[in-house]
């Protein structure tokens, strides 16, 4: 069992546990992998392998048929596949058929648990399905993606509409013994359930809540122009962009945070004021024009895109950046200011025009992430975490020095003369965890890692730290933020309010 050190309580934190047995009992699950993507690829299946797992099957669409042939041949491995017509990948329904072949593997396998990985405009039918099947099931964020949502009200509040589906649903499937987890790796992560160990202990101890929190995080996902045209992986083109790729995660971190308020019973919010703007493709290619890739790259490029764009075409696009303020208040009064500042359009070691094979990891993705919490003039603990290199860059010997891949410092500063402990602390990952777990071949990043707890822990039902149930603030939040750009996008105003409540 890993263990953290709570330098200022002097108390033992205990992560995740997933001893020799833990793991021993997830391989005799039986389990369904659907959607054989980059993400799955990355995460999933090397898990999976690391631990000597095999699904026992994998469901795909069927224009994806030879590419998962030539993935299970070239890793040996002997999987049996079930493939969808394309013409299902947008219905909210699975087709009877399609249906009726899934539960005779269901039950020919022996399927225990499923693994959710596909584009996230699939994932209601199949939710929907696995649930009435009560099958245990680990799905990748956005929990639903409907269309169009940054740009028509009724399918933003379609994403409330469809988790509370899905929690009547899960009701049923929990009492026969079914979990649904939702995959967030940072509640997982050990530097941040590190913070948030001690922002409890310390809201605990002094009865003061978190007052103020910003969170910055940027991916460097560079698309080019045609690139928001036929990218299926992290689309703009049906209406939703970042806050339904990566962004979801920080939604749902500020949102994890904040139910730390919740013991606080005269603390705790009863309602938000949420404003909100994005910038789109449409944007982006004011901001890079035609003169701009000629000038980076030396060539007349994407005409036909510009022309596209100059008849309309982009304007109902998702937005490649996010940027929200909230206000979490109780009779009125604020409690919590949140800010969110969720790019794409930032810094990227992007330089070249053709896609690579890899666009999961391999285009020039690098992360900068910053989160700072105030509880009140008590304390302020900040999360740093900024890359330069690419995981393609990644060395045997490298340190976590600012820039390189798995940097993540945790400063705290205290008001040592009434909370005691020290004035300030530094703290890096390797202080939490030490360098071991970066010398071992099976080690692709410390979110990764934290992606296979969450994995191995849903196999072996040992934590629930992220349960279906868990999510209803974090779903709130998304949906009334795409109300807001909704309202932006008609020319009304972008503030919204709501009412939240705790939920048992």
């Amino acid at each position: 069992m890993s263990e953290l050190f709570d330098k200022n309580s002097r108390k033992r934190i205990k992560s995740a546990p997933f001893d020799g047995a833990a793991i021993s009992s997830a391989a005799d699950k039986s389990i369904i992998l659907v959607g054989l993507g980059p993400h799955a690829k990355r995460i999933y299946m090397h898990y999976l392998r690391k631990h000597n797992i095999s699904p026992a099957l994998i469901v795909e669409l069927d224009s994806k048929r030879s590419e998962v042939e030539s993935y299970l041949a070239s890793n040996n491995l002997e999987v049996e596949t079930a493939y969808i017509a394309d013409r299902e990948r947008d219905n909210e329904e699975l087709s009877p058929s399609v249906q009726a072949e899934l539960k005779r593997l269901i039950e020919k396998l022996g399927i225990t648990h499923v693994i959710l990985s596909t584009e996230p405009k699939a994932h209601y039918a199949y939710l929907k399905f696995f649930l009435r099947q009560n099958v245990s099931i680990l799905t990748d964020k956005p929990i639903t993606a409907p269309n169009h949502v940054s740009t028509d009200k009724k399918m933003a509040l379609r994403i409330a509409e469809e988790y509370e589906e899905l929690l009547d649903l899960y009701k049923i499937a929990r009492e026969n013994g079914a979990r649904c987890e939702v995959q967030c790796q940072r509640r997982w992560h050990e530097g941040y359930r590190y913070v948030r160990n001690i922002l409890a202990e310390c809201i605990r101890q002094t009865g003061i809540p978190i007052t103020r929190m910003d969170i910055h995080h940027c991916d460097g996902m560079w698309n080019m122009p045609n690139e928001f045209i036929f990218r299926e992986n992290h689309p703009y083109k049906y209406g939703y962009g970042k806050l339904f790729h990566s962004g979801y995660h920080f939604i749902d971190l500020m949102c994890w945070l904040i139910k730390l308020n919740e013991p606080l019973d005269t603390k705790t919010s009863d309602s938000v004021e949420l404003y909100a703007a994005a910038t789109r493709p449409d944007d982006f290619m004011e901001i890079f024009n035609r003169s701009d890739y000629r000038n980076l790259f030396g060539a007349n490029l994407f005409e036909h895109e510009f022309r596209l764009r100059e008849k309309g075409y982009f304007d109902s696009f998702g937005e490649t950046d996010f940027f929200g303020l909230m206000q979490f208040k109780r009779n009125e009064r604020v409690i919590t200011t949140c800010s969110l500042s969720l790019m794409q359009t930032g810094f990227s070691r992007r330089s070249w025009i053709q896609l690579p094979p890899d666009t999961y990891k391999s285009n020039g993705r690098v992360r900068h992430e910053r989160l700072d919490v105030q509880i009140g003039h008590l304390m302020n603990i900040q999360v740093h975490s900024y890359q330069s290199k690419e995981i393609k860059e990644r060395k045997p010997d490298d340190t976590h020095d600012v820039g390189l891949l798995e940097h993540f410092d945790i400063y705290i500063f205290r008001n040592s003369d009434l909370i005691g402990g020290k004035p300030f602390e530094k703290i890096g990952i390797t202080d939490l965890l030490g360098r071991q777990s970066i010398e071992t071949k099976s080690f692709i990043g410390y979110n990764e890692k934290a992606r296979e707890n969450c994995l191995i822990g849903f196999l072996n039902n040992l934590s629930e730290y992220s349960d279906l149930t868990d999510h209803h603030l974090t779903v709130k939040v998304l949906t009334n933020a795409y109300l807001s750009l909704c309202q932006r996008h008609e020319g009304s105003s972008p503030i919204v309010k709501f009412k939240v409540e705790k939920r048992v």
